[in-house]
Protein backbone atom coordinates (compact mmCIF):
# COMPACT_ATOMS: atom_id res chain seq x y z
CA UNK A 1 0.00 0.00 0.00
CA UNK A 2 1.68 3.43 -1.28
CA UNK A 3 2.64 5.22 1.50
CA UNK A 4 1.94 9.07 0.73
CA UNK A 5 3.90 12.05 2.52
CA UNK A 6 2.77 15.39 3.22
CA UNK A 7 5.70 17.66 3.36
CA UNK A 8 4.88 21.48 3.85
CA UNK A 9 7.88 23.60 3.46
CA UNK A 10 7.46 26.43 5.48
CA UNK A 11 9.27 30.03 4.41
CA UNK A 12 10.84 31.75 7.39
CA UNK A 13 10.86 35.39 6.82
CA UNK A 14 13.07 37.82 8.61
CA UNK A 15 12.10 39.77 11.90
CA UNK A 16 11.98 43.62 11.36
CA UNK A 17 12.49 45.59 14.15
CA UNK A 18 9.51 48.02 15.99
CA UNK A 19 7.34 44.68 16.77
CA UNK A 20 7.00 43.39 13.13
CA UNK A 21 6.61 44.59 9.75
CA UNK A 22 4.38 47.40 8.92
CA UNK A 23 4.26 47.84 12.93
CA UNK A 24 5.90 51.33 13.72
CA UNK A 25 5.87 52.07 17.70
CA UNK A 26 4.13 54.64 18.98
CA UNK A 27 5.41 57.55 21.01
CA UNK A 28 3.76 60.53 22.79
CA UNK A 29 5.07 63.33 22.90
CA UNK A 30 4.69 66.44 25.07
CA UNK A 31 1.21 67.45 26.03
CA UNK A 32 -0.79 64.17 24.77
CA UNK A 33 -0.63 64.27 20.77
CA UNK A 34 -0.85 68.11 20.32
CA UNK A 35 2.80 68.74 19.96
CA UNK A 36 3.49 68.77 16.36
CA UNK A 37 6.72 67.23 15.90
CA UNK A 38 5.55 64.11 14.51
CA UNK A 39 5.53 61.47 17.61
CA UNK A 40 8.73 61.66 19.03
CA UNK A 41 9.90 62.22 22.80
CA UNK A 42 9.98 65.49 24.21
CA UNK A 43 14.11 66.64 24.38
CA UNK A 44 13.97 67.99 28.12
CA UNK A 45 17.19 69.31 27.94
CA UNK A 46 16.18 71.70 24.93
CA UNK A 47 12.94 72.21 27.05
CA UNK A 48 15.25 73.53 30.01
CA UNK A 49 17.03 75.53 27.48
CA UNK A 50 14.33 77.22 26.70
CA UNK A 51 13.01 77.46 30.32
CA UNK A 52 15.93 79.01 30.93
CA UNK A 53 16.32 81.68 28.53
CA UNK A 54 12.55 82.78 29.55
CA UNK A 55 13.85 83.35 33.28
CA UNK A 56 17.28 85.07 31.92
CA UNK A 57 14.98 87.70 29.70
CA UNK A 58 12.56 87.85 32.74
CA UNK A 59 15.33 88.70 34.90
CA UNK A 60 16.87 91.31 32.71
CA UNK A 61 13.23 93.04 32.59
CA UNK A 62 13.41 92.92 36.09
CA UNK A 63 16.80 94.37 36.61
CA UNK A 64 15.93 97.24 34.16
CA UNK A 65 12.26 98.46 36.16
CA UNK A 66 14.01 97.99 39.48
CA UNK A 67 16.61 100.51 38.07
CA UNK A 68 13.98 102.55 36.78
CA UNK A 69 12.17 103.02 40.26
CA UNK A 70 15.40 103.32 42.16
CA UNK A 71 16.36 106.42 40.24
CA UNK A 72 12.67 107.53 40.75
CA UNK A 73 13.52 107.06 44.65
CA UNK A 74 16.49 108.98 44.27
CA UNK A 75 14.58 111.98 42.95
CA UNK A 76 11.82 111.63 45.05
CA UNK A 77 13.79 111.77 48.36
CA UNK A 78 16.04 114.38 47.14
CA UNK A 79 13.18 116.93 46.04
CA UNK A 80 11.93 116.84 49.32
CA UNK A 81 14.53 119.00 50.54
CA UNK A 82 14.78 120.87 47.91
CA UNK A 83 13.00 124.06 46.69
CA UNK A 84 12.88 127.53 44.91
CA UNK A 85 16.03 129.90 45.56
CA UNK A 86 14.73 132.97 47.67
CA UNK A 87 17.52 135.86 46.59
CA UNK A 88 16.18 138.18 49.42
CA UNK A 89 17.07 135.69 51.84
CA UNK A 90 19.73 133.69 50.04
CA UNK A 91 18.23 130.15 50.28
CA UNK A 92 16.12 127.79 49.24
CA UNK A 93 12.73 127.72 50.04
CA UNK A 94 11.01 124.44 51.22
CA UNK A 95 7.74 124.48 49.59
CA UNK A 96 6.98 120.14 50.03
CA UNK A 97 3.74 119.56 51.18
CA UNK A 98 2.72 116.00 52.17
CA UNK A 99 0.00 114.74 50.22
CA UNK A 100 -2.68 112.81 52.44
CA UNK A 101 -3.07 109.28 51.21
CA UNK A 102 -6.18 106.81 50.48
CA UNK A 103 -5.10 104.28 52.77
CA UNK A 104 -8.42 102.22 52.86
CA UNK A 105 -8.52 101.82 49.05
CA UNK A 106 -4.91 101.59 48.82
CA UNK A 107 -4.91 98.57 51.02
CA UNK A 108 -7.93 97.47 49.51
CA UNK A 109 -5.58 97.11 46.11
CA UNK A 110 -2.89 95.58 47.78
CA UNK A 111 -4.96 92.57 48.88
CA UNK A 112 -6.04 92.39 45.76
CA UNK A 113 -2.38 92.16 44.32
CA UNK A 114 -1.22 89.68 46.92
CA UNK A 115 -4.08 87.09 46.15
CA UNK A 116 -3.35 87.67 42.23
CA UNK A 117 0.03 86.38 43.22
CA UNK A 118 -0.96 83.64 44.82
CA UNK A 119 -3.50 81.93 42.36
CA UNK A 120 -0.97 82.46 39.85
CA UNK A 121 1.59 79.80 41.90
CA UNK A 122 -1.11 77.47 42.48
CA UNK A 123 -2.21 77.72 38.64
CA UNK A 124 1.60 77.09 38.35
CA UNK A 125 1.94 74.39 40.30
CA UNK A 126 -1.18 72.58 38.65
CA UNK A 127 0.70 73.33 35.14
CA UNK A 128 3.68 71.27 36.39
CA UNK A 129 1.65 68.54 37.67
CA UNK A 130 -0.11 68.08 34.38
CA UNK A 131 3.25 68.59 32.79
CA UNK A 132 4.94 65.60 34.50
CA UNK A 133 1.66 63.20 33.32
CA UNK A 134 2.71 64.46 29.45
CA UNK A 135 6.06 63.79 30.00
CA UNK A 136 5.35 59.89 30.80
CA UNK A 137 3.42 59.54 28.19
CA UNK A 138 -0.08 59.89 30.39
CA UNK A 139 -3.37 62.04 29.60
CA UNK A 140 -3.28 64.03 32.38
CA UNK A 141 -5.94 63.53 35.04
CA UNK A 142 -9.08 66.03 34.49
CA UNK A 143 -10.93 66.74 38.02
CA UNK A 144 -13.98 69.01 38.29
CA UNK A 145 -12.91 70.41 41.65
CA UNK A 146 -9.77 71.65 39.37
CA UNK A 147 -10.17 75.61 40.16
CA UNK A 148 -8.93 77.81 37.15
CA UNK A 149 -5.99 80.05 39.07
CA UNK A 150 -4.90 81.78 36.03
CA UNK A 151 -8.75 83.13 35.70
CA UNK A 152 -8.79 84.17 39.17
CA UNK A 153 -5.22 86.18 38.54
CA UNK A 154 -6.55 87.94 35.73
CA UNK A 155 -9.34 88.55 37.59
CA UNK A 156 -8.05 90.41 40.86
CA UNK A 157 -5.28 91.84 38.51
CA UNK A 158 -7.40 93.94 36.70
CA UNK A 159 -9.60 94.60 39.84
CA UNK A 160 -6.12 96.21 41.38
CA UNK A 161 -5.44 98.46 38.06
CA UNK A 162 -9.54 99.30 38.72
CA UNK A 163 -9.13 100.17 42.38
CA UNK A 164 -5.83 102.20 41.72
CA UNK A 165 -8.29 104.10 38.36
CA UNK A 166 -10.22 104.96 41.58
CA UNK A 167 -7.98 105.95 43.24
CA UNK A 168 -6.37 108.70 40.99
CA UNK A 169 -9.96 110.07 40.40
CA UNK A 170 -10.57 110.66 43.99
CA UNK A 171 -7.33 112.42 44.53
CA UNK A 172 -8.30 114.57 41.37
CA UNK A 173 -11.66 115.44 42.68
CA UNK A 174 -10.03 116.60 45.69
CA UNK A 175 -8.28 118.99 43.42
CA UNK A 176 -4.49 117.21 44.66
CA UNK A 177 -3.46 116.66 41.25
CA UNK A 178 -2.01 120.14 41.03
CA UNK A 179 1.15 121.21 39.33
CA UNK A 180 2.63 122.78 42.34
CA UNK A 181 1.81 119.50 44.45
CA UNK A 182 4.85 117.88 43.72
CA UNK A 183 3.56 115.42 46.46
CA UNK A 184 0.82 114.42 44.40
CA UNK A 185 3.08 114.47 41.21
CA UNK A 186 5.13 111.98 42.67
CA UNK A 187 2.43 109.77 43.61
CA UNK A 188 1.05 109.52 40.80
CA UNK A 189 4.42 109.25 39.21
CA UNK A 190 5.03 105.93 40.98
CA UNK A 191 1.81 104.36 41.03
CA UNK A 192 1.60 105.15 37.11
CA UNK A 193 4.78 103.66 36.69
CA UNK A 194 3.67 100.71 38.73
CA UNK A 195 0.46 100.26 36.46
CA UNK A 196 1.53 100.37 32.98
CA UNK A 197 4.45 97.88 34.10
CA UNK A 198 1.68 95.67 35.77
CA UNK A 199 -0.55 96.12 32.59
CA UNK A 200 2.32 94.45 30.47
CA UNK A 201 2.08 91.35 33.00
CA UNK A 202 -1.96 91.26 32.81
CA UNK A 203 -1.33 90.88 28.92
CA UNK A 204 0.98 88.52 28.89
CA UNK A 205 -0.86 86.23 31.60
CA UNK A 206 -4.04 86.76 29.34
CA UNK A 207 -2.25 85.27 26.10
CA UNK A 208 -1.09 82.76 28.60
CA UNK A 209 -4.45 81.70 29.50
CA UNK A 210 -5.69 81.56 25.87
CA UNK A 211 -2.84 79.52 24.81
CA UNK A 212 -5.19 76.39 24.79
CA UNK A 213 -7.57 78.06 22.31
CA UNK A 214 -4.34 79.18 20.50
CA UNK A 215 -3.19 75.45 20.23
CA UNK A 216 0.00 76.29 22.50
CA UNK A 217 1.96 73.11 23.27
CA UNK A 218 1.70 72.24 27.14
CA UNK A 219 5.10 72.85 27.31
CA UNK A 220 5.29 76.30 25.96
CA UNK A 221 2.22 77.07 28.18
CA UNK A 222 4.23 75.72 31.09
CA UNK A 223 7.45 78.03 30.41
CA UNK A 224 4.63 80.89 29.30
CA UNK A 225 3.42 80.67 33.20
CA UNK A 226 6.97 80.06 34.90
CA UNK A 227 8.21 83.11 33.23
CA UNK A 228 5.47 85.50 34.20
CA UNK A 229 4.91 84.10 37.47
CA UNK A 230 8.45 85.68 38.85
CA UNK A 231 7.84 89.50 36.69
CA UNK A 232 4.12 88.62 38.43
CA UNK A 233 5.70 88.11 42.26
CA UNK A 234 8.18 91.08 41.44
CA UNK A 235 5.73 93.42 40.81
CA UNK A 236 3.75 92.27 43.68
CA UNK A 237 7.00 93.09 46.06
CA UNK A 238 7.21 96.44 44.19
CA UNK A 239 4.10 97.64 44.92
CA UNK A 240 4.82 96.31 48.79
CA UNK A 241 8.06 98.64 48.65
CA UNK A 242 6.04 101.60 46.91
CA UNK A 243 3.69 102.08 49.19
CA UNK A 244 5.78 101.49 51.94
CA UNK A 245 8.02 104.64 50.57
CA UNK A 246 5.01 106.40 50.21
CA UNK A 247 3.58 106.58 53.57
CA UNK A 248 7.29 106.43 55.37
CA UNK A 249 9.05 108.94 53.18
CA UNK A 250 5.76 111.82 52.70
CA UNK A 251 8.17 114.57 53.81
Amino acid sequence: MPVISDHVEIEHKPKLGGGGPGKIPHRRGFGGGDDGDHGRQPDRSSSGQRLRRARIGVAVCIFIVLVLFIGVTVVYIVRQGMGPYDPEHMQEIRDWKPMPLPYGQLWFNTVLLALSSLCLELARRTMGKKAEFAVMGIVPPQSRTDLPWLGFTLLLGFGFLAGQILVWSGLRAQGLFRPTNHSSSFFLGFTGLHAIHLAGGLLFLLYTACGRWLHMRLESRLIAIDASSWYWHFMGVLWFGIFALLHLARG
